[in-house]
């Protein structure tokens, strides 16, 4: 099983021939439409009569600097008002001709290298009023691998892990290859033994480095238990260590991962090595039953959380056509998001989420823009198919609009990745 992160790939053969042959129109209408919207800021200063919609600032390289992005805002109904394509760090002020009144629909769409295809991640945020946004990425950038080959390795159950700043391998192998994304790092390996995890660093990971790791004198690791609501069928776990604090900029560590055998239990036992961290990012999943059709998940920043919170949100009922969908809902939660993804014939995938308040009954895609049908002419609406539905409550913000100002507010900078958060999963395949 890997655990690798996403935006760092090897594209080989006839798929990155495929890719490249896709990225050519894309690329070359981006550029269009950008320097079209640079000589209309140089020559065509905007009017007065024209209506500010959203101010939005990317920084910190949330956008591919070899690709690009589109931004495009819908009014209520998801008639589009504005859209452009954009690259790098910009700023980008949002006006319209048309007579729009808020609450408007927001979207983010950029594009990376995924796997063996290219993902087009859409996010769309509804219920928005006018304002000004700050969305910063934390982009990883691969220096190159480093290999790295294990010796000695004393008696073990389950996988072994190989972890990095920003990035966790589980696997059973003995060998293999590591991006490198801070340099010089240290290789970080787990393995479970018959006296519990045990541990070993080794520092001189640097791009073209080739690791003889010896693990005949290994370090006991410290344990925790989480406790779980119910009986779990199915569950995983994922704990990430930060070396200084929280900061959006740092790469976290894995330092462990733990998979449910299909034996119920109430409890899960991860481990660290002691002293090592100042915080961490713990990510839990669980699955009552194998039959359920759904599953909830725990997120939290800190120190590693003693139970599972469980959400009381609950959905009574979904009915989707193409590409809307209709839902009841009770309990309490903070945000509702519905997921819908389609591939063409050429691996080019795309994955459209949009959130909302709690108040929701019912969720619409917005009508593509001229940008999007110019740069992706594959995606149609009626393509899109239903896949996840999810309810998610976020205790440090009361409701929707608190949500978005912690995300995005520019006075409060990567806030919104520390919050802690509670949801229910429903998956529609």
């Amino acid at each position: 099983m890997h655990y690798a992160s996403k935006g760092v790939v090897n594209l080989m053969g006839n798929q990155t021939r495929n890719i490249e042959l896709l990225l050519l129109p894309i690329l070359t209408v981006l550029f269009i439409l950008t320097s079209s919207s640079c000589k209309k800021k140089q020559d065509d200063p905007v009017v007065p009569d024209k209506q500010l919609l959203m101010t939005i600032n990317f920084t910190n390289d949330f956008i591919n600097p070899k690709l690009g992005a589109i931004v495009f805002i819908s009014d209520k109904s998801g008639n589009p008002l504005a859209d452009t394509a954009i690259t790098g760090n910009q700023s980008v002020l949002l006006y319209t001709e048309k007579i729009a009144s808020p609450p408007y629909q927001v979207s983010i769409v950029k594009w990376e290298p995924d796997m063996h295809n290219f993902m087009v991640t859409i996010h769309t945020y509804t219920h928005v009023m006018p304002g000004e946004w700050t969305i910063r990425g934390n982009r990883l950038l691969s220096e190159g691998d480093a290999t790295y080959s294990l010796k000695n390795i004393p008696p073990h159950s389950d996988l072994i892990l190989y972890a990095s700043s920003g990035y966790a391998n589980l696997t059973f192998a003995t060998t293999g290859n590591q991006p490198v994304y801070k340099s010089p790092d240290s290789l970080y390996v787990k393995i479970n033994t018959a006296q519990g995890p045990m541990y070993k660093w080794e520092g001189g990971l640097v791009a073209g480095a080739n690791l003889e790791i010896d693990l005949s004198v290994m370090y006991a690791a410290t344990t925790h238990t989480i406790s779980l609501p119910v009986m779990a069928q199915d569950f995983s776990a994922r704990v990430s260590g930060y070396p200084d604090s929280t900061s959006s900029i740092d790469r976290p560590v894995a330092t462990d991962v733990v998979l449910g055998d299909g034996t119920a239990r109430d409890r899960i036992v991860v481990s660290h090595p002691p002293s090592a961290f100042v915080s961490f990012h713990t990510y839990l999943e669980l699955i009552e039953h194998w039959d359920s059709a759904k599953s909830y998940t725990f997120s939290k920043y800190g120190s590693i959380p003693e139970n599972f919170v469980k959400t009381d949100a609950a959905i009574s009922g979904i009915q989707s056509s193409l590409h809307k969908v209709r839902f009841s809902t009770s309990g309490s939660f903070t945000v509702t998001s519905a997921e819908w993804q389609f591939q063409d014939a050429a691996n080019l995938a795309f994955v459209w989420t949009v959130f909302g308040p709690d108040t929701l009954t019912s969720i619409i895609l917005p009508t593509l823009p001229k940008a999007m049908t110019f740069m992706f002419p594959t995606l149609l609406l009626d393509s899109l198919k239903l896949r996840q539905f999810e309810l998610i409550a976020y205790p440090a913000s009361p409701d929707y609009p608190a949500y978005l100002n912690a995300v995005f507010d520019p006075e409060h900078p990567g806030k919104g990745n520390y919050m802690e958060s509670s949801s229910v999963r429903f998956p529609l395949d």
